[in-house]
């Protein structure tokens, strides 16, 4: 199994009704962020468990826009994030420390990777915030606004400009983050989800260590995880949306056997099953 899992893991929409202020969600979400970005998952898509509720649409805006701004290194922050309510404490939110998110200070040279948005574009090109003293230059005609990972090549003459080069995240070696999308239900999750093999979870799932060997044996390069709800979980969801998930999910796994406690927080599973993945899984 390749050691780069690409991890995409599926997040309900009411992971945070439980949290009764947004103050409470904020820090809830900064939780999950980091756990996400620990154990290097690649793509987030929060559904919608309760489609029904008229709560799910502002609450899923809320999850994407602040796992997005997570992500999103501090000196592109404000170009790509206007005020905002559903950021009114982002200040409360831990730093991912991730490669993609470097510090003021940290020294840097030609060939390093940054992430960049497009603050203007002219005849000759366009001009990017890097982060650095000096703005990103390409001769390519970008999109105003469009946030892009490039490479970083020679200063041009005495000018601010520095020439950098658009690249795709796969060509970098090192974890950059995670990408986060949203979908009206799990069936369109799973659906949208770029993966090659489904695990569920849920208190009622087969222990991962009888099924380890099973997943080990499929080696896929890529897996998707799903959560239920802190109210409903990943069955009832199923059962709700008209699914079956025996037939959905190649396998469904409790990472949690014997809990001690009556309900597992969803940010809680997240946090003990990406760990469990990461040993028996990705680094075997």
């Amino acid at each position: 199994m390749n050691p780069e899992l690409n991890l995409s893991i599926l997040l309900p929409t009411s992971i945070v009704s439980d949290a009764s202020s947004l103050r409470q969600k904020t820090t809830k979400i900064g939780q999950i962020g980091r756990s996400l970005a620990i154990f290097r998952a690649r793509e987030i898509i929060v559904y919608n468990d309760e489609p029904e509720s008229s709560d799910q649409d502002s609450e899923s805006k809320l999850v994407t826009t602040i796992l997005r701004y997570l992500d999103t290194p501090q000196y592109l922050r404000k170009e790509l994030f206007p005020k905002m309510k559903e950021l009114k404490y982002a200040g409360l939110l831990p730093p991912l420390r991730a490669p993609h998110h470097p510090l003021k200070n940290e020294r840097y040279s030609e060939g390093d990777y940054r992430e960049a948005v497009v603050t203007d574009v002219t005849r000759e090109g366009s001009i990017l915030n890097i982060g650095l003293e000096e703005d990103g230059f390409t001769e390519d005609k970008l999109e105003l606004g469009e946030r892009l990972t490039v490479r970083l090549g020679e200063k041009k003459g005495k000018g601010n400009r520095r020439t950098v080069f658009p690249i795709s995240k796969d060509e970098i070696s090192d974890y950059w983050g995670f990408r986060v999308d949203s979908t009206e239900n799990l069936r369109k999750a799973l659906s949208k989800a770029i993966t090659e093999y489904f695990i569920g979870t849920s208190r009622y799932g087969q222990n991962l260590y009888e099924v380890v060997e099973g997943i080990k044996r499929n080696s896929p390069d890529s897996v998707a995880v799903a959560f239920g709800g802190p109210y409903k979980g990943l069955f009832e969801i199923c059962e709700g949306q008209g699914m079956d998930p025996e037939e959905e999910f190649d396998v469904i796994v409790n990472t949690i056997p014997g809990q001690g406690v009556e309900t597992v927080r969803t940010e809680e599973a997240l946090t003990a099953t990406l760990a469990l993945i990461n040993v028996l899984i990705r680094r075997s």
